[in-house]
């Protein structure tokens, strides 16, 4: 499985460092099913943030135990952020021309910054783990 996630088998790389996370406000009401790539509909506006999102760094799989695969990233800052109503958090392949949705986070409450830094760091068990142990 970790061939195809790394672009051996597929054209999406999950390590590659051109993904990005962009920011949506709660009018968002993703649907994974039917909405498979970005979109700027419902994207945040503000000071701090450019449309489009924010490159991902630290990309990477690993094995913390047997039968499980983990991927995760660093995480990722918009300094000096004036922002309203954060609440949905897309990761997408920028790099290929489809935009390919990745991921997808909702977080509990709506999220402001007024010239702060809004930070989102991934969870110790990382954006997705899978357990392949039958």
């Amino acid at each position: 499985m970790e061939d195809i996630w790394d672009s051996t088998q597929l054209a999406l790389d999950f390590d590659a460092e051109t993904h990005k996370w962009a920011l949506y406000t709660s009018s968002r009401s993703p649907d994974y099913n039917a909405n498979t790539a970005y979109s700027s509909t419902n994207e945040i506006s503000g000071t701090g943030y450019t449309a489009g999102g924010k490159v991902v760094t630290g990309t990477a799989f690993s094995r913390p135990g047997a039968g499980v695969s983990k991927y995760s990233t660093d995480a990722v800052q918009w300094t000096s952020s004036t922002l309203s109503g954060v609440q949905h958090i897309d990761m997408y392949a920028d790099a290929l021309a489809g935009d390919n949705l990745m991921v997808g986070i909702a977080l509990a409450v709506p999220v402001n910054t007024s010239d702060g830094t809004l930070l989102v760091t991934p969870h110790s068990s990382g954006l997705f783990t899978v357990d392949w142990t039958p």
